[in-house]
């Protein structure tokens, strides 16, 4: 437990003192948030304006959680590796298990807040939520999920491409690109045929649309995606890719160059 507990202090602090970090994982989907607000939803009546707000606040949570994970995460890995952390944790007595812990949970605490932010904002916008103790508990879960799907592509990353740069681009890449193919910075309606699909089967996405099911309606979210196949496949996907990911960065990433 000192192994993780170390690793995630280590890890949280670097995290907080990274401003530039925190602009791009906490700041900048917030001001997604605003421009929405105010330049795309401005003119909408209040009583159209306000799911859509919900969506729009739904969907930058969820664009936090992949920054931390598929961006920031595999950047701190690949700091670890260029700094000789790594190298000096494998002359230890540390598990590659207990860092990756302390790693995750720092990472995790770091999406909330964000999340937490994120979602004051929007609900001072004028965003406005369908909440009750049993939605809020499922809507918690799926949190979860699209952490451990962000977090399993960052892993690969972090473990495959050893530089720090490089492995931050790769990420904004990935996570630019596939969230605007899976309709995170849209309506799952919006999307022509071919990437709905591809919006029910990406994982993260998939996990986006369940929290806007329960917390905004399934108008808003465009389809139920808690019908028995899609949530197995939701669950299925974002637990064993994120076992992968974890077996990739505990087999790989402490290796010798």
């Amino acid at each position: 437990m000192s192994q993780i507990s170390a690793t995630f202090v280590r890890v949280m602090k670097e995290l907080l003192r990274d401003k530039v970090l925190i602009f791009w994982s906490v700041v900048f989907p917030i001001i997604w948030l605003l421009m929405a607000s105010f330049v795309f939803l401005s003119s909408a009546p209040e009583d159209e304006a306000a799911p859509l707000k919900a969506a729009f606040t739904v969907s930058m949570i969820t664009y936090a959680i992949i920054i931390a994970g598929i961006v920031d995460l595999p950047g701190n890995i690949a700091s670890d590796r260029s700094r000789g952390m790594l190298s000096k944790l494998r002359s230890m007595p540390v598990k590659q298990l207990d860092d990756f812990l302390g790693r995750i949970f720092a990472f995790l605490v770091f999406s909330t807040i964000a999340i937490i932010l994120v979602l004051i904002i929007g609900t001072l916008l004028g965003a406005r939520f369908s909440m009750d103790m049993v939605s809020v508990l499922q809507s918690a879960a799926f949190i979860v999920l699209a952490i451990l799907a962000s977090c399993r592509i960052g892993l690969i990353i972090g473990t495959v491409i050893k530089g720090e740069q490089g492995a931050v681009y790769t990420g904004i890449a990935i996570a630019l690109i596939t969230s605007f193919a899976a309709g995170i910075f849209s309506l799952y309606s919006q999307l022509p045929s071919p990437l709905q699909f591809f919006s029910r089967i990406y994982p993260i996405s998939s996990a986006n649309s369940s929290l806007i099911f329960l917390l905004v309606g399934e108008d808003t979210a465009g389809y139920n995606p808690l019908l028995v196949g899609q949530l197995a496949y939701t669950i299925f996907s974002s637990l064993v890719l994120y076992i992968v990911g974890l077996a990739i960065y505990v087999k790989f990433s402490w290796r010798k160059e």
